[in-house]
């Protein structure tokens, strides 16, 4: 990987030194317009000479509303070059949603591409501390305006490494939102992910993901920062990513286990793909059928990352793992640890390792983890051990150096005393032709405490599926205490925009 230098900000060097080194490459690409290095570099120069102005000092937020756009990386690299912290929210919210979000971040100054400004309207008097709104893309583009305004020199450095640079918020799956806070530090460690993608400063990414989750943005810094080209899709829609990838000659892209269900369900060879060189996959687990599909049908190199929006990238499935044969049982794996990552496996009570093979709390020691939770010491103490591992919630276990996931721990089922990992019976579930998706879930029982229930999406092919047939199926290939006791039949599961599907909704009822 080509250095970056380290006298300054992580995010603002790489603009700088790309702009140096080849500054007529292209950097960028949205919808059909593409903007070189140097073109980047001046515009996000710009963005921080004109936050510097309207407030003193560093440490301030500037908050990012909007789907993938070239302004996103402006804002991020302007706000590092003048010492402001960046904040992407999720686009998905609700107005009472992004209320707290905003309120929460406390940001001075608020960007918001115009599709969304419909979002913030009911809710714009409530804004605590927004000085400044600027919107992008309108038909007077007041984002262009305010840039004209700007002087597009660099002001002096301000940061470095060790001074905060981007805030992400976690899913909220489980209640009210959390930011994780991230130093420069963090942010250098995540450019080792574009040695382990393969991507090169020839290479051209596809960032298709949401930018305000992990798996998306970090994706794209690391390609940032080898000096690929990035080119942005606004959604992760199968016919567009897949027009994409041919027209631009993608060789990468990361996408989520959901999209690459719908990808595969495409007429894959009407299009030509043959730059694509490798395809990488996170945010929630992957069925291995569906991933055996997906190796015949792409033809191309696969490649699995685990994290978390507070660690980003603990562990990775490397492309010789992905083994249609899979002898070793490894392409159902998390991977093994990433470099400079140590992995435990402890039990949750005693917080003392577990032998190989043996369920526990999955924790990580990363240089790429946060540093805290924004204003939230208990919640940080919580989940940040005083040695550097950090709880991640999950369960799992270590075989042969690979980590094995079964489940969030809050979603351990526990019916007469039994746990349940309710990922084992989605996957024996999910290979019933009946059904296209499930989830399962626990239940309150009077008898058990609870008991497997089963949230089902029949396949087309099957509409008139069955409860009974669903359990019956269910107890051919598992235990009694395992099998669903209850069928839920629904038209969708209800997903986050990372494409996890949202438990505590199913849980609602």
């Amino acid at each position: 990987m080509t250095h970056i230098p380290e006298d300054t900000a992580a995010l603002a060097a790489i603009c700088r030194t790309w702009a140096t080194r080849t500054p007529e490459a292209a950097c960028l690409t949205y919808d059909g317009v593409t903007r070189n290095w140097r073109e980047v570099y001046e515009r996000s120069c710009r963005v921080a000479q004109g936050l510097a102005g309207s407030a003193p000092g560093a440490r301030e937020r500037v908050l990012y509303l909007g789907r993938n756009r070239p302004e996103f990386f402006e804002v991020l690299f302007g706000a590092s070059m003048a010492g402001w912290v960046s904040v992407a929210a999720n686009w998905r919210l609700a107005p009472p949603e992004l209320l707290f979000v905003v309120n929460n971040a406390r940001p001075r100054v608020l960007f918001v591409s115009e599709d969304l400004v419909g979002k913030l309207t009911p809710v714009r008097d409530e804004l605590t501390t927004v000085e400044t709104v600027v919107v992008i893309g309108d038909e007077t583009d007041d984002y262009e305006k305010w840039l004209l305004c700007q002087n597009p020199q660099e002001p002096p450095a301000v940061t470095t490494d060790s001074d905060p640079a981007f805030m992400m918020y976690t899913s909220g799956t489980t209640g009210v939102p959390k930011a994780a806070l991230f130093d420069g530090r963090a942010v250098r460690a995540t450019f080792s992910a574009a040695g382990v993608m393969g991507v090169t400063q020839k290479s051209v990414l596809l960032a298709a993901l949401p930018l305000f989750h992990a798996a998306g943005l970090n994706t794209a810094i690391a390609a940032l920062a080898v000096g690929a080209h990035c080119v942005l899709s606004a959604d992760a829609k199968p016919r567009s990513v897949l027009e994409v990838v041919e027209r631009h000659r993608v060789t990468t892209t990361m996408v989520v286990p959901a999209v690459l269900q719908a990808l595969q369900d495409e007429d894959v060879d009407h299009y030509d793909l043959s730059a694509l060189d490798t395809i990488a996959y996170a945010g929630s687990p992957m069925d291995p059928d569906l991933l055996r599909t997906c190796l015949r049908r792409f033809r191309c190199k696969f490649l699995q990352f685990y994290g978390s929006t507070e660690t980003i990238g603990i562990t990775v499935l490397p492309p010789e793992d992905h083994d249609l044969a899979d002898t070793d049982g490894r392409l159902g794996s998390a991977g093994l640890p990433l470099p400079e990552v140590t992995v435990r496996v402890v039990d949750p009570l005693t917080e003392k390792d577990v032998a190989e093979g043996v369920v526990g709390e999955v924790w990580a020691k990363t240089p790429t983890a946060m540093s805290a939770y924004w204003e939230a010491p208990e919640e940080t103490a919580h989940v940040l051990a005083p040695d550097g591992f950090l709880r991640t919630g999950d369960a799992g276990f270590l075989r042969g150096g690979y980590l094995h996931l079964c489940d969030r721990l809050k979603d351990v089922i526990i019916t007469g005393g039994e746990n349940v990992y309710p990922t084992e019976v989605e996957h024996v579930l999910s290979t019933h032709p009946g059904i296209a998706e499930v989830a399962v879930i626990g239940a309150p029982s009077r008898r058990w405490g609870e008991t497997v229930r089963a949230v089902v999406v029949r396949a087309p092919a099957q509409p008139s599926l069955t409860e009974g047939e669903v359990i019956s199926y269910a107890k051919e290939y598992l235990a009694g205490y395992k099998s669903p006791t209850v069928v839920d039949f629904v038209a969708q599961l209800p997903r986050n925009a990372s494409g996890k599907v949202l438990k505590s909704k199913l849980r609602e009822p």
